[in-house]
């Protein structure tokens, strides 16, 4: 933890009075928790899922709200009740997810929750986007806690044994915050889990030596600590509301297992604030003495939990969903708007996102289930790029992307339309590398007869075709599978059957290869392994040779 943080934060954020240091070793001595002479109400605003949408932005269903009318509805509930008696907590997902954001990997959202005073926040699943390193640096750059209680450092080489070890970027498992004027003050206890699919859907080198442990059990390893201190014990959870996490099949559970098992145990939460499924909730769930509490995505609300501590020690909560206005005329917090401004107007930020990359005359749009012309132009430039570059070692037969890492569609208000670098970067925003491989024509069909699943859609290509049944398209709920597959011979450009024994030259993001993320396993069989360059430059690339204006 860095020893300057806690000093900016009680500078930055008058209502956070940090009364312990930001690691707390369980066996350590730790202060008990002293019931409030007189009942002492508190409040909580809570985001999640914010990906980086800094900016207002207008269009019926798409629209954002933007940090400086979030900051306006904080601002308005601080004035209401005291700032001293405000926690501003995020639980997870902040940082990618727009252009402005993912350009310059996440500094401008950290430096609009410190402005906003954030006083702690948790790690979802796309904070491993752009790597550990960047991580720290974020998690360095805030000035409010990331913490976390299950990701731990893979100490055995089996996660199953691995110990309680923090990692580097993990500034500590919960953290004890004060609230209130003295001498009504209580001690409000904040502890973090994250989803434990983050490994198979994130690349895999950015969880390398990590662990991500039961969230129930590392919640408990750390329970008695944590309530000998506090006063009220929240959770900030990225596990998702409901369980199955992002629908893998696995034994993910979400925030109402979490309840019930921390309930099960005697040792229950007051409350969770979740993220992850993005759930516009209306109400509060409760089960059994926990309430669950989470507020849709991108800044469209603000959870709003009032907290009333009596005497007795007895907690009651009140939680409602606050609504973020995205009207023109809204009220705005002028300071964040001019700090966000500050980065969108960077001159340098301005000439690489309107940077000339190529142009369409048509729509270029995604089809997650199916066969795509997104899927098509992607391919067709990184297919295009390898084998007709002056180096043979990155010639390939196919190309394959997975439908998720696609992240937009290219529409225009009118045609020929220009597409510059923001544009492309929003439908490649992760910075994956090219990885050029082999594998047998048996392990391509099964690579197919997975995608043909459609768990995680269809398997986009290029340099081949392919035909599949699932029940989702083909109205037989027992016809699935993938068949007269085929592999373009350059030379003749005919395409000619798989051939199961023979072995072909594949390029891939090193998301799917070789680690096989979002159910695409098949690609753990690649070998001879090369990494040629972010992808996105690789199909920027070819498409400023070959899509000009002029043509």
């Amino acid at each position: 933890m860095k020893t300057n943080k806690t000093q900016r934060m009680l500078t930055g954020f008058v209502a956070l009075i940090l009364i312990f240091s930001m690691l707390f070793t369980p066996g350590l001595a730790t202060p008990t928790k002293a019931a409030p002479s007189v009942p002492v109400t508190f409040t909580i605003l809570h985001t999640n899922d914010f990906h980086g949408a800094l900016e207002w932005k207008s269009g019926g269903s798409s629209s954002n709200p933007g940090s400086a009318r979030v900051a306006a509805v904080v601002n308005g509930v601080r004035s209401s009740v005291g700032a001293d008696k405000v926690l501003l907590l995020d639980a997870g997902d902040e940082m990618q997810g727009s252009l402005l954001s993912n350009i310059q990997q996440g500094a401008p959202t950290i430096a609009v929750y410190n402005a906003m005073g954030y006083a702690a926040a948790t790690f979802g699943n796309h904070e491993f986007d752009w790597g550990k390193t960047v991580l720290s640096d974020r998690v360095t750059q805030a000035t409010y806690p990331y913490l976390s209680a299950n990701i731990v450092v893979n100490d055995t080489a089996n996660c199953a044994t691995a110990g309680w070890g923090k990692p580097a970027f993990v500034d500590a498992p919960y953290q004890i915050l004060e609230v209130g004027t003295a001498p009504n003050t209580v001690k409000v206890g904040i502890i973090a889990v994250t989803t434990t699919e983050t490994p198979i859907i994130t690349i895999a080198s950015a969880t390398e030596g990590l662990c991500f442990k039961d969230p129930a059990n590392s919640i408990l390893h750390y329970y008695d600590a944590l309530d000998a201190a506090s006063d009220v014990i929240v959770v900030l959870s990225h596990l998702g509301f409901n369980d199955g996490g992002y629908g893998y099949g696995l034994p993910i559970y979400g925030d109402k297992t979490l309840a019930a098992k921390l309930n099960t145990a005697g040792k229950p939460a007051n409350l969770i604030i979740g993220g992850h499924s993005h759930s516009n909730l209306l109400d509060a769930t409760v089960v059994g003495s926990t309430t669950i509490g989470q507020a849709y995505y991108n800044g469209r609300k603000v959870g709003r939990a009032d907290i009333t501590v009596e005497p007795s020690g007895a907690v009651s909560i009140k939680w409602a969903s606050l609504a973020v206005p995205t009207a023109a005329d809204a009220l705005y917090d002028s300071t964040i708007d001019a700090l966000i401004t500050s980065y969108a107007s960077d001159p340098a930020y301005q000439a690489l996102i309107n940077q000339e990359i190529g142009w369409t005359n048509v729509p270029i749009a995604r089809y997650y289930d199916g066969d795509s012309l997104m899927g098509a132009f992607v391919n067709d430039a990184i297919y295009n790029d390898l084998n007709t570059d002056s180096v043979t070692e990155n010639d390939v037969d196919l190309v394959f992307n997975n439908p998720g890492g696609l992240r937009a569609d290219i529409s225009c208000s009118a045609y020929p339309c220009q597409l510059t670098y923001g544009t492309l970067f929003s439908v490649l925003p992760f910075g994956n590398q090219t990885v050029v491989g082999e594998m047998t024509g048996a392990q391509i069909m099964e690579l197919l007869n997975q995608s043909a699943l459609l768990s995680k859609g269809a398997l986009q290509l290029a340099g081949a075709r392919y035909k599949f049944y699932n029940y989702k398209t083909s109205g037989h709920t027992w016809a699935w599978g993938a068949f007269d597959a085929c592999v373009v011979d350059k030379g003749t450009e005919v395409c000619e059957p798989l051939d199961a024994g023979k072995t072909y030259r594949v390029a891939t993001n090193e998301f799917l290869a070789p680690a096989g993320q979002d159910t695409f396993t098949a690609f753990k069989y690649m070998t001879n392994i090369s990494y040629w360059g972010d992808m996105l430059l690789g199909v920027n690339h070819w498409v400023n040779a070959t899509f000009t204006q002029a043509n």
